[in-house]
């Protein structure tokens, strides 16, 4: 088998490579990308103390829109995102934006206190506090000795 040399320098073939990408990137652009399914809100969940918090971005959505439920060992966060207010003489170059109903749920870690659960709104994030249920809390056990 014979080797095939190049004389083309790293750098041209890194710039054909780029010229590549941006071609792909033209391609795909105009493709409906609102089709992919991302979870929303996204969300950072920590277990802090005897509890778990989690964040929920929501920038833009009014808090009075947002239903939060806990059933069970699962977290639901749903609500609604209205669309902006376009002028009645002007059409989209580009809409990115969600905007309509969402509906997120998550598994919880442990059981937790539903009637103790709160949220509190602040700069488009929702942070919600749920207390680990007493009876699921970890208990130290004495052993006894004979």
């Amino acid at each position: 088998m014979e080797m095939i040399y190049s004389n083309k320098g790293a750098w041209t073939m890194m710039d054909d490579l780029m010229n590549m990408q941006g071609e792909f990137n033209r391609y795909f652009d105009g493709i409906n990308r609102h089709r992919v399914t991302v979870a929303y809100p996204p969300v950072n969940a920590w277990i802090s103390g005897d509890g778990l918090v989690v964040d929920a971005e929501l920038p833009g959505v009014d808090p009075k829109n947002v239903e939060i439920s806990v059933q069970g060992n699962e977290l639901t966060v749903s609500g609604s995102r209205a669309a902006g207010e376009l002028p009645k003489d002007a059409t989209y170059e580009r809409r990115e934006r969600k905007f309509g109903g969402f509906r997120r749920t998550m598994e919880l870690p442990f059981k937790v206190e539903a009637d103790k659960v709160s949220a509190a709104y602040k700069n488009g994030v929702l942070r919600i506090t749920l207390p680990r249920a007493e009876s699921d809390k970890p208990r130290k056990v004495k052993i006894e000795t004979a």
